[in-house]
């Protein structure tokens, strides 16, 4: 009987390899025959899972915004809500974040001149806010906050993560854990004496 293949499995795995592919030389190093050389696979079999490279880099964002989802989640306390801790899991101070954010990077690099790509990364960011959103409402310290101001109140707090992000992927000797940490603990400082509303 021949072998029933994981195409969901397989798929991730590919993802994975493309990730490492960017991280290490960018775009330009994540063709699909150098996907399929380094998974052991024919082109062939790659091009079954990709038609083309914006397929192939549209799966591997995803794939990457799936394991940020997964650490931000498992972040939160059981049954509370902790945006300092959500925020911290979106920090590259740790391999994998800053994979994630490698990939990300050039993702918005190819969407720049690509609608859907575009789409997908408005997309992305409307969800992490709404996620903000609802953690802002559920954390104690911030939980008084007026429901009108909170939502760019949340925006602010992940602009503030983009913005150490694009920095500390490509100096994280200048961009320390300690560095990262306390100017996201000033933000939220910042946040939980004000009213974002009028921000």
């Amino acid at each position: 009987m021949p072998r029933v293949v994981d195409h969901d499995q397989r798929r991730g795995e590919l993802a994975e390899i493309a990730a490492r592919l960017i991280s290490q030389g960018g775009v330009e190093a994540a063709t699909v025959r150098a996907v399929a050389l380094a998974a052991g696979y024919s082109t062939k079999v790659v091009s079954h899972y990709f038609a083309d490279k914006q397929a192939l880099m549209l799966l591997t964002y995803r794939h990457a915004v799936l394991k940020s989802q997964a650490l931000t989640e498992a972040s939160q306390p059981p049954g509370g809500a902790d945006v300092a801790a959500f925020l911290h899991a979106l920090l590259p101070i740790t391999d994998v974040v800053r994979q994630n954010w490698l990939v990300w990077l050039a993702f918005w690099a190819l969407a720049i001149s690509d609608e859907p790509l575009a789409a997908e990364q408005r997309q992305r960011v409307e969800n992490v806010v709404d996620r903000l959103d609802g953690i802002l409402a559920r954390d104690p310290r911030f939980s008084p906050m007026p429901a009108a101001g909170r939502r760019q109140c949340a925006t602010s707090l992940y602009s503030t993560v983009l913005g150490i992000a694009m920095q500390a992927v490509f100096d994280s000797v200048g961009w320390s854990e300690s560095r990262q940490t306390g100017i996201v603990a000033a933000a939220l400082d910042a946040v939980a004496t004000q009213d974002c509303q009028a921000a």
